[in-house]
């Protein structure tokens, strides 16, 4: 076989490739989601959102993991306004936090007698997110 003819098969073998990917249903539109990137999500937004997302499955969670965090912002917004979270009273705690954040960022809250038990519904903790953006 001569090199011209050698060169002619790769083409009409590269020609036969395309058209059947262009016959064959739905596989440029696979090509193109595989090849087109999905924007990178920072890992903190990631991490934040599985946090929402198990908070609302148990109190565990909630206590483990999301009052960490709601302690830390409550903290500093109070501090921010002459006031400390570990030297508040029950009464000003509640008055200032609300009775839904209070609960969970008192400094004497007790671990969960139920793990299992419900964790925080989205409108609450949109609730407390609310406070703590007017502090």
């Amino acid at each position: 076989m001569t090199v011209l003819a050698e060169i002619a098969l790769v083409v009409i073998a590269a020609v036969a490739v395309a058209v059947s990917v262009a016959v064959v249903p739905g596989t440029s539109a696979r090509w193109r989601r595989a090849s087109a990137r999905e924007p990178v999500r920072p890992g903190q937004l990631v991490a934040n959102e599985r946090l929402v997302v198990m908070a609302r499955t148990s109190a565990l969670q909630v206590h483990a993991y999301l009052r960490p965090i709601l302690v830390e912002l409550a903290s500093q917004r109070l501090v921010a306004n002459g006031q400390a979270l570990d030297r508040m009273s029950d009464v000003t705690g509640r008055r200032i936090l609300g009775e839904a954040l209070w609960e969970i960022v008192r400094p004497d809250r007790p671990f969960p007698e139920h793990r299992h038990g419900p964790g925080v519904h989205p409108q609450t903790l949109e609730a407390m997110l609310d406070v703590l953006e007017r502090l």
